[in-house]
Protein backbone atom coordinates (compact mmCIF):
# COMPACT_ATOMS: atom_id res chain seq x y z
CA UNK A 1 0.00 0.00 0.00
CA UNK A 2 1.80 3.37 -1.05
CA UNK A 3 2.49 5.81 1.64
CA UNK A 4 -0.44 8.45 2.27
CA UNK A 5 2.11 11.29 2.22
CA UNK A 6 5.88 11.27 0.64
CA UNK A 7 7.69 13.95 1.30
CA UNK A 8 11.34 13.94 -0.12
CA UNK A 9 14.77 16.31 0.56
CA UNK A 10 11.98 19.28 1.39
CA UNK A 11 13.76 22.86 1.14
CA UNK A 12 12.97 26.10 2.63
CA UNK A 13 14.52 29.40 2.80
CA UNK A 14 13.47 32.49 4.92
CA UNK A 15 15.95 35.20 3.16
CA UNK A 16 19.18 33.74 4.02
CA UNK A 17 17.93 31.38 6.89
CA UNK A 18 17.61 27.78 5.66
CA UNK A 19 14.61 26.34 8.04
CA UNK A 20 14.08 23.45 5.72
CA UNK A 21 17.51 21.52 4.73
CA UNK A 22 16.83 18.23 4.28
CA UNK A 23 13.74 16.98 5.02
CA UNK A 24 12.08 13.66 3.93
CA UNK A 25 9.34 11.28 6.06
CA UNK A 26 6.69 8.99 4.44
CA UNK A 27 2.98 8.52 6.67
CA UNK A 28 1.72 5.28 5.94
CA UNK A 29 -2.19 4.26 5.95
CA UNK A 30 -3.17 4.03 9.65
CA UNK A 31 0.05 5.43 11.33
CA UNK A 32 0.92 8.59 13.31
CA UNK A 33 3.89 9.79 12.74
CA UNK A 34 5.35 12.75 15.54
CA UNK A 35 8.31 15.52 14.56
CA UNK A 36 10.22 15.52 17.39
CA UNK A 37 12.55 18.86 17.83
CA UNK A 38 13.60 22.03 19.39
CA UNK A 39 12.00 25.68 18.93
CA UNK A 40 13.70 26.46 15.02
CA UNK A 41 13.92 22.76 14.34
CA UNK A 42 11.83 23.52 10.76
CA UNK A 43 8.64 21.47 12.20
CA UNK A 44 6.24 24.56 11.98
CA UNK A 45 7.60 25.27 8.69
CA UNK A 46 7.79 21.53 7.05
CA UNK A 47 3.80 20.68 8.16
CA UNK A 48 2.74 24.67 6.57
CA UNK A 49 4.73 23.21 3.41
CA UNK A 50 2.55 19.88 3.21
CA UNK A 51 -0.68 21.49 4.43
CA UNK A 52 -0.10 23.67 1.51
CA UNK A 53 0.13 26.89 3.14
CA UNK A 54 3.83 27.51 2.50
CA UNK A 55 5.50 27.31 -1.02
CA UNK A 56 8.55 24.57 -0.97
CA UNK A 57 12.01 25.80 -2.47
CA UNK A 58 13.18 22.24 -3.28
CA UNK A 59 12.52 19.04 -2.67
CA UNK A 60 9.14 16.62 -4.01
CA UNK A 61 6.15 15.79 -2.03
CA UNK A 62 2.96 13.43 -3.11
CA UNK A 63 -0.28 13.45 -0.32
CA UNK A 64 -2.77 10.96 -1.21
CA UNK A 65 -1.31 9.98 -4.56
CA UNK A 66 -1.49 14.02 -5.53
CA UNK A 67 1.58 16.03 -6.31
CA UNK A 68 1.91 18.93 -3.63
CA UNK A 69 2.73 21.60 -7.02
CA UNK A 70 0.33 20.56 -9.12
CA UNK A 71 -2.68 19.08 -7.33
CA UNK A 72 -2.39 21.86 -4.16
CA UNK A 73 -6.16 22.56 -4.40
CA UNK A 74 -7.32 19.08 -4.17
CA UNK A 75 -4.98 18.55 -1.75
CA UNK A 76 -5.96 20.74 0.56
CA UNK A 77 -10.16 19.85 0.92
CA UNK A 78 -8.91 16.20 1.72
CA UNK A 79 -6.20 17.17 4.89
CA UNK A 80 -7.24 18.40 7.79
CA UNK A 81 -4.51 21.25 9.75
CA UNK A 82 -4.41 22.17 13.59
CA UNK A 83 -1.92 25.10 13.86
CA UNK A 84 -0.81 26.82 16.66
CA UNK A 85 -2.27 30.44 15.84
CA UNK A 86 -5.63 29.36 17.76
CA UNK A 87 -6.91 33.36 18.22
CA UNK A 88 -7.15 33.66 14.14
CA UNK A 89 -8.21 29.97 13.44
CA UNK A 90 -12.02 31.04 14.12
CA UNK A 91 -14.19 33.89 14.01
CA UNK A 92 -14.54 35.95 17.32
CA UNK A 93 -18.11 36.93 17.71
CA UNK A 94 -19.55 33.90 15.83
CA UNK A 95 -20.63 31.20 17.77
CA UNK A 96 -18.81 27.43 18.40
CA UNK A 97 -21.48 26.23 16.40
CA UNK A 98 -21.64 29.08 13.42
CA UNK A 99 -18.00 28.66 13.13
CA UNK A 100 -17.98 24.92 12.48
CA UNK A 101 -21.22 25.60 10.24
CA UNK A 102 -19.59 27.96 7.85
CA UNK A 103 -16.51 26.17 7.72
CA UNK A 104 -17.89 22.84 7.29
CA UNK A 105 -19.83 24.53 4.62
CA UNK A 106 -16.28 25.72 3.22
CA UNK A 107 -15.44 22.28 3.16
CA UNK A 108 -18.55 21.57 1.06
CA UNK A 109 -20.11 20.00 3.43
CA UNK A 110 -24.32 19.77 3.24
CA UNK A 111 -26.45 20.99 6.43
CA UNK A 112 -27.03 17.29 7.21
CA UNK A 113 -23.42 16.16 7.47
CA UNK A 114 -21.71 19.41 9.26
CA UNK A 115 -24.90 18.55 11.99
CA UNK A 116 -23.78 15.12 12.27
CA UNK A 117 -19.94 15.72 12.93
CA UNK A 118 -20.38 18.72 15.35
CA UNK A 119 -22.72 16.63 17.42
CA UNK A 120 -20.39 13.60 17.19
CA UNK A 121 -17.58 15.63 18.49
CA UNK A 122 -18.85 17.87 20.92
CA UNK A 123 -20.04 14.65 22.41
CA UNK A 124 -17.05 13.28 22.83
CA UNK A 125 -15.23 15.88 24.06
CA UNK A 126 -17.89 17.04 26.74
CA UNK A 127 -18.19 20.08 24.83
CA UNK A 128 -22.13 20.28 23.99
CA UNK A 129 -22.67 23.34 26.67
CA UNK A 130 -19.95 25.02 24.79
CA UNK A 131 -21.49 25.03 21.13
CA UNK A 132 -24.21 28.60 21.89
CA UNK A 133 -21.08 30.26 23.27
CA UNK A 134 -19.49 32.86 21.30
CA UNK A 135 -15.70 31.82 20.35
CA UNK A 136 -14.05 34.93 21.85
CA UNK A 137 -15.80 34.05 25.45
CA UNK A 138 -14.07 30.72 25.28
CA UNK A 139 -10.88 29.98 27.83
CA UNK A 140 -7.39 28.93 25.82
CA UNK A 141 -8.03 25.47 26.21
CA UNK A 142 -11.51 25.44 25.10
CA UNK A 143 -10.95 27.65 21.73
CA UNK A 144 -7.98 24.91 21.07
CA UNK A 145 -10.57 21.95 21.18
CA UNK A 146 -12.62 24.18 18.95
CA UNK A 147 -10.18 24.62 16.27
CA UNK A 148 -9.17 20.77 16.68
CA UNK A 149 -13.19 19.90 15.89
CA UNK A 150 -12.52 22.13 12.90
CA UNK A 151 -9.80 20.36 11.49
CA UNK A 152 -11.79 17.11 11.82
CA UNK A 153 -14.63 18.13 11.14
CA UNK A 154 -14.47 16.75 7.41
CA UNK A 155 -13.41 13.41 8.14
CA UNK A 156 -10.08 13.56 6.70
CA UNK A 157 -8.06 11.10 5.77
CA UNK A 158 -4.74 12.77 6.79
CA UNK A 159 -4.14 15.28 9.52
CA UNK A 160 -1.56 17.91 10.34
CA UNK A 161 -1.16 18.39 14.32
CA UNK A 162 0.94 21.38 15.32
CA UNK A 163 1.02 20.81 19.12
CA UNK A 164 -2.80 19.79 19.51
CA UNK A 165 -2.87 19.82 23.15
CA UNK A 166 -1.25 23.03 23.37
CA UNK A 167 -3.16 25.09 26.17
CA UNK A 168 -5.77 22.25 27.19
CA UNK A 169 -6.20 20.80 30.74
CA UNK A 170 -5.21 17.09 31.53
CA UNK A 171 -8.74 15.74 31.55
CA UNK A 172 -9.59 17.06 27.83
CA UNK A 173 -5.89 16.43 26.41
CA UNK A 174 -6.69 12.47 27.59
CA UNK A 175 -9.57 12.89 25.89
CA UNK A 176 -8.57 13.75 22.68
CA UNK A 177 -5.53 12.05 22.46
CA UNK A 178 -7.70 9.09 22.81
CA UNK A 179 -10.02 9.76 20.12
CA UNK A 180 -6.89 10.77 17.41
CA UNK A 181 -5.40 7.43 18.35
CA UNK A 182 -9.03 5.59 17.67
CA UNK A 183 -9.36 8.20 14.85
CA UNK A 184 -6.35 7.09 12.92
CA UNK A 185 -6.42 3.25 14.00
CA UNK A 186 -9.77 2.35 13.94
CA UNK A 187 -10.33 4.23 10.20
CA UNK A 188 -7.30 3.93 8.62
CA UNK A 189 -6.71 7.67 8.57
CA UNK A 190 -2.88 8.96 8.73
CA UNK A 191 -1.74 11.79 10.38
CA UNK A 192 1.54 14.05 11.07
CA UNK A 193 1.77 15.70 14.69
CA UNK A 194 4.23 17.91 16.05
CA UNK A 195 4.67 18.59 19.73
CA UNK A 196 6.97 19.43 22.89
CA UNK A 197 5.38 17.31 25.34
CA UNK A 198 7.06 13.82 25.26
CA UNK A 199 4.88 11.89 27.38
CA UNK A 200 1.93 13.33 24.63
CA UNK A 201 4.86 11.55 21.60
CA UNK A 202 5.13 8.54 23.67
CA UNK A 203 1.42 7.65 23.81
CA UNK A 204 0.65 9.06 20.45
CA UNK A 205 3.43 7.79 17.97
CA UNK A 206 3.61 5.04 16.24
CA UNK A 207 6.92 6.42 14.70
CA UNK A 208 9.21 9.51 15.67
CA UNK A 209 11.54 11.52 12.89
CA UNK A 210 14.22 13.14 15.39
CA UNK A 211 14.82 16.68 13.11
CA UNK A 212 17.07 19.80 13.98
CA UNK A 213 17.98 22.70 11.89
CA UNK A 214 15.99 21.56 8.83
CA UNK A 215 17.20 18.03 8.68
CA UNK A 216 15.24 14.75 10.01
CA UNK A 217 18.38 12.52 10.64
CA UNK A 218 16.00 9.41 11.90
CA UNK A 219 13.08 7.80 12.14
CA UNK A 220 11.37 4.76 13.87
CA UNK A 221 9.90 3.84 16.67
CA UNK A 222 10.17 5.23 20.24
CA UNK A 223 11.24 1.95 21.46
CA UNK A 224 13.51 1.76 18.88
CA UNK A 225 15.05 5.00 19.27
CA UNK A 226 15.50 4.38 23.11
CA UNK A 227 16.66 1.11 23.10
CA UNK A 228 19.22 2.23 21.13
CA UNK A 229 20.76 3.96 23.94
CA UNK A 230 21.95 0.55 25.47
CA UNK A 231 19.88 0.56 28.49
CA UNK A 232 16.37 1.32 29.60
CA UNK A 233 17.13 2.37 32.94
CA UNK A 234 19.61 5.05 34.22
CA UNK A 235 20.90 6.14 37.61
CA UNK A 236 22.32 9.63 37.66
CA UNK A 237 25.33 10.65 40.00
CA UNK A 238 26.57 14.42 40.72
CA UNK A 239 30.16 14.05 38.87
CA UNK A 240 31.65 16.85 41.01
CA UNK A 241 31.43 14.09 43.77
CA UNK A 242 32.89 11.49 41.87
CA UNK A 243 36.97 11.08 41.40
CA UNK A 244 38.22 9.88 38.60
CA UNK A 245 39.17 6.57 39.49
CA UNK A 246 35.60 6.33 41.41
CA UNK A 247 33.85 7.20 38.21
CA UNK A 248 36.00 4.48 36.19
CA UNK A 249 35.25 2.07 38.79
CA UNK A 250 31.33 2.60 38.15
CA UNK A 251 31.89 2.03 34.38
CA UNK A 252 33.51 -1.48 34.81
CA UNK A 253 30.62 -3.00 36.75
CA UNK A 254 29.08 -5.32 35.13
CA UNK A 255 25.50 -3.91 36.22
CA UNK A 256 26.31 -0.72 33.95
CA UNK A 257 25.72 -1.56 30.33
CA UNK A 258 26.38 2.49 29.24
CA UNK A 259 26.97 5.87 30.27
CA UNK A 260 25.23 8.98 28.95
CA UNK A 261 26.21 12.69 28.86
CA UNK A 262 22.44 14.33 29.86
CA UNK A 263 23.05 17.55 31.79
CA UNK A 264 26.33 19.17 32.89
CA UNK A 265 27.32 18.92 36.19
CA UNK A 266 25.62 14.78 36.35
CA UNK A 267 26.75 11.39 34.84
CA UNK A 268 24.48 8.90 33.84
CA UNK A 269 24.93 4.84 34.50
CA UNK A 270 22.97 2.75 32.31
CA UNK A 271 21.33 -0.06 33.91
CA UNK A 272 19.00 -3.13 32.71
CA UNK A 273 17.31 -3.28 36.15
CA UNK A 274 17.15 -0.05 38.50
CA UNK A 275 17.00 -1.92 41.76
CA UNK A 276 19.79 -4.43 41.39
CA UNK A 277 21.91 -1.35 39.51
CA UNK A 278 21.56 1.49 42.14
CA UNK A 279 21.99 -0.84 45.41
CA UNK A 280 25.32 -2.28 43.15
CA UNK A 281 26.66 1.47 42.95
CA UNK A 282 25.72 2.41 46.20
CA UNK A 283 28.18 -0.37 47.14
CA UNK A 284 31.20 0.71 45.27
CA UNK A 285 30.88 4.16 46.25
CA UNK A 286 29.95 3.15 50.31
CA UNK A 287 33.82 1.10 49.65
CA UNK A 288 35.41 3.73 48.16
CA UNK A 289 33.93 6.52 51.10
CA UNK A 290 32.07 8.29 48.47
CA UNK A 291 28.64 9.95 49.58
CA UNK A 292 27.22 11.40 46.44
CA UNK A 293 23.63 13.22 45.54
CA UNK A 294 22.28 10.11 42.99
CA UNK A 295 18.76 10.33 41.20
CA UNK A 296 16.88 7.61 38.42
CA UNK A 297 14.85 8.54 35.32
CA UNK A 298 13.90 6.09 32.73
CA UNK A 299 15.10 6.27 29.15
CA UNK A 300 13.07 8.77 27.48
CA UNK A 301 12.87 10.26 24.40
CA UNK A 302 14.76 13.07 25.09
CA UNK A 303 17.35 10.65 25.86
CA UNK A 304 16.79 8.99 22.45
CA UNK A 305 16.88 12.49 20.68
CA UNK A 306 20.63 13.75 22.49
CA UNK A 307 21.40 10.30 21.32
CA UNK A 308 21.08 10.42 17.87
CA UNK A 309 21.35 13.95 17.13
CA UNK A 310 23.65 15.50 19.96
CA UNK A 311 23.18 18.36 22.51
CA UNK A 312 20.08 20.23 22.30
CA UNK A 313 19.55 24.39 22.61
CA UNK A 314 16.80 23.76 25.05
CA UNK A 315 15.39 20.98 26.75
CA UNK A 316 11.81 19.13 26.02
CA UNK A 317 9.06 19.13 28.60
CA UNK A 318 8.38 15.78 30.45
Amino acid sequence: MPPTLSAQHVQKRYGSFQALADASLEVQPGEILALLGPNGAGKTTLIKILATLLNKDGGKVEILGLDLERDAESIRHQVGYVGQDTERSAYARLTVRENLEFFGALRGLSRAQISSQVEKLAGYFDFENQLTKQFVTLSGGQKQTVVIMRGLLHDPPLVYLDEPTKGLDPIIARRIRAFLKNYVHAQGKSMLLTSHVLSEVDELADRVALIRAGRIHITGTPGVLKAALGAPEFIELQSGQLPPAVLQALLRLPVVRCRLEREPGWVSLGVDDMMAGAETIIQTLRAAGIQASFRHHTASLEDAFLHHIGQLDERFDA
